[in-house]
């Protein structure tokens, strides 16, 4: 309960701080003898209070671009943006005029879209390389469930139109129709090592579905858009799907300050284990 009425009270806040000054100075005003206030006064004397307490302002003006993103907004901006623009926990880069996503402790992804309404972000894997299928993803996806966010103070989760591909290596041929296999994209084996043999594995999995003697090397995700095709799909198939990204979820608004969100509750930084 005391959640939702801090963010309502910061939504409102923000709110009162936009309409106050966009309000002309000597408009509604009160007087009381010889001092008066106007009204947008008020306004922004109480939006300052209560906006400076959660430490945002409002960022309606703010807007940046890179590469083939443009009008980077609110909660989003860029490391050399102004500090009042967007959240902190929301800083993008530019590198090379691309966005980069920093999802610790996987590493930092491309920024392919952001869909402001349904609050996704749609990054693929700077590893993925078009026309290449034996490239690889460069970072280990952390993400276990789509209840758990990806990481240390991380405000993203994997979107539940995405869902998690394992890279396994195997002692022995797998026959299963869970795996498919990445030959003759992928070559497991080194000349030094024991053959052994590639495969992939698409969606959620249990314990059950992993089979004996083998390994998990990376995750990545793709949409679930691509799950009705994947019926007896090439390796090549699914790398040219991993191409076209993954969606995070992004939540806002949810903890003050000296507080991080995870498993979809606020705790506070310093509570062991959190």
């Amino acid at each position: 309960m005391t959640i939702h009425l801090i963010i309502k009270l910061r939504l409102l806040s923000k709110a009162l701080l936009c309409v106050a000054i966009k309000l002309k100075p000597n408009s509604l005003s009160m007087e009381t003898g010889k001092s008066f206030f106007t009204l947008s006064s008020w306004f922004v004397i109480v939006a300052f209070l209560v906006v400076g307490l959660s430490g945002e302002t409002c960022n309606a003006k703010c807007t940046s671009s890179c590469g083939n993103i443009p009008n980077i907004s609110y909660p989003f901006r860029l490391k050399d943006d102004p500090k009042h623009c967007g959240d902190l926990l929301f800083t993008l880069s530019c590198e090379n005029n691309r966005i980069l996503l920093d999802l610790s402790p996987s590493g930092k992804y491309y920024v392919q879209a952001i869909n402001y309404n349904n609050r996704t972000i749609r990054v693929v894997d700077p590893g993925i390389q078009k026309n290449n299928c034996s490239s690889i993803p460069l970072y280990p996806l952390a993400v276990f469930s789509q209840i758990q966010n990806m990481g240390p103070n991380s405000q993203y989760y994997l979107s539940i139109s995405s869902m998690p591909v394992t890279f396994l290596k195997c002692a022995s041929p797998v026959n299963s129709p869970l795996y498919v296999d990445t030959a003759p994209c992928l070559n497991m084996s080194s000349s030094s090592q024991q053959k052994t043999h590639g495969y992939v594995m698409i969606g959620w999995t249990n314990a059950s579905d992993f089979a004996i003697g083998c390994t998990v090397e990376w995750t990545t995700a793709m949409p679930y858009s691509y799950e009705h095709q994947l019926h007896n799909a090439s390796y090549e198939y699914i790398h040219n799907s991993l191409l076209y990204g993954f969606d995070v979820r992004y939540f806002l608004d949810w903890c003050t300050s000296g507080w991080r969100v995870a498993d979809y509750y606020c705790f506070h930084h310093t509570i062991s284990g959190m």
